[in-house]
């Protein structure tokens, strides 16, 4: 998609004021009901790919749940329930106006902001194998980071679609993303970090930010994550067991290890649903980070073959929506969704594979994670909602060039 596309407006007359001819027209717009039903496609290939994903954490769950709580259906239970919510967000933001989401913006960062500055400093905040991403009240724990990649879509959505991106007010949406993404760094979390930097990047690109000042950007921060890894032992160690597993194969190499040996061992047609050996207590996180491999194992190469089919027209879907949305909020909005579901997806495929360092990045919609699983359907409810707004006037065309 070029970037032109999406930065048409003239600097002179956009956005247009509110009493002008442009301006009420586009007040007319908001006013306006939906024009169509919800992309059947999307909601068909969302409910696959959530099934699919209880089905995978149930078998890669069983062996840890058996032990631990003597129920192998623990894990699934908690994931079912957290699908379930996760579902009803979906639907009610489907029927949603999207474009009402614009004055949320603020709102959501600045709690996105606090809730994970909390991880830092409360003693709401839990530590889980060194990292503490989460914080528990009562009975519920969630991860805030989770919340930091929505407040990221929203809040750069609701600036590029209203300002250029050298604006004064694009540059203070930028700087609360990094804060957030700083802080997630420290907790530490480096893969979510990325994540939501990621996703900025994207945004920025789309909006006509000039290509060489991003290139420059991804330099920058390539050396500052690179400085940051480099004073961090543990994950200096995942990027040398990277480059050779073997070098450590029972302390950082081994995730890597047992993955590609999952992978491997399930050929073409894979040793068959609920038989993978490495899940076993072999596989670290196998029903979270790693359970791609597990699907490779018990599904072979083939199940792999369906999952990218599924997160490549997840992808197609997304960025179909994006291009007939009708408003630039709903098109930026649309293509900070999709983006960042589907590099998520890409980087947990290629971590398993042995192409990226271990991230903790879990897989959208199939890893074990409540908090993951909710934020990403309420996101997919959003990107329905603007499914629902599609396809432009003439009028509504020439508010952009």
């Amino acid at each position: 998609m070029s970037s032109k596309t999406l930065s048409e407006p003239s600097s002179k007359n956009w956005p247009p004021p509110a009493n002008s001819p442009s301006g009420k027209k586009q007040d007319a717009a908001l006013g306006q009901e939906f024009r169509g039903l919800p992309d059947r496609g999307m909601i068909t290939l969302v409910l696959s790919i959530c099934c699919f994903g209880l089905m995978a954490v149930f078998s890669a769950s069983a062996p840890e749940a058996l032990q631990s709580f003597q129920d192998s259906t623990a894990f699934l239970r908690k994931q079912a329930i957290a699908c379930a919510i996760g579902l009803f967000l979906m639907y009610t933001l489907s029927k949603y106006d999207y474009r009402k989401l614009r004055r949320f913006a603020w709102p959501v960062a600045i709690v996105a902001l606090a809730l994970v500055g909390l991880t830092m400093f409360s003693k709401l905040s839990v530590t889980t194998m060194g990292s503490t991403r989460w914080i528990q009240v009562g009975p519920i724990q969630f991860q805030p980071s989770e919340l930091a990649k929505v407040a990221t879509i929203l809040l750069m959505a609701s600036g590029v679609s209203k300002y250029f991106w050298w604006h004064r007010h694009v540059f203070a949406r930028i700087t609360v993303v990094m804060i957030m993404a700083a802080i997630v760094v420290k907790q530490p979390d480096l893969g979510t970090a990325m994540m939501i930097l990621g996703t900025l990047l994207s945004m920025l690109y789309v909006s006509g930010t000039n290509t060489l000042l991003i290139v420059s950007a991804m330099g920058v921060g390539g050396a500052l994550a690179w400085h940051h890894i480099q004073k961090t032992p543990y994950q200096m160690a995942r990027i040398q067991t990277w480059l050779n597993p073997y070098l450590h194969p029972q302390q950082e190499g081994w995730n890597i290890i047992q993955a590609q040996l999952a992978i491997g061992s399930g050929g073409l047609w894979g040793q068959g649903f609920g038989h993978s050996l490495q899940k076993l207590h072999y596989l670290p996180v196998q029903h979270a980070d790693f359970i791609f491999a597990v699907i490779a194992e018990e599904f072979g190469l083939l199940g792999c073959l369906v999952v990218l089919s599924l997160f490549g027209m997840f992808a197609y879907y997304g960025f179909k929506i994006a291009l007939q949305a009708r408003t630039l909020f709903g098109r930026f909005l649309a293509i900070g969704i999709t983006s960042q579901i589907s590099l998520q997806a890409v980087v947990n495929i290629m971590v398993c594979t042995g192409i990226l360092p271990v991230t903790g990045i879990t897989l959208p919609l199939i890893s074990y994670g409540g908090t993951s699983l909710v934020i990403t359907l309420a996101m997919i409810g959003i990107l329905l909602s603007i499914s629902r707004d599609r396809g432009t006037t003439e009028d509504e065309d020439a508010e952009f060039r």
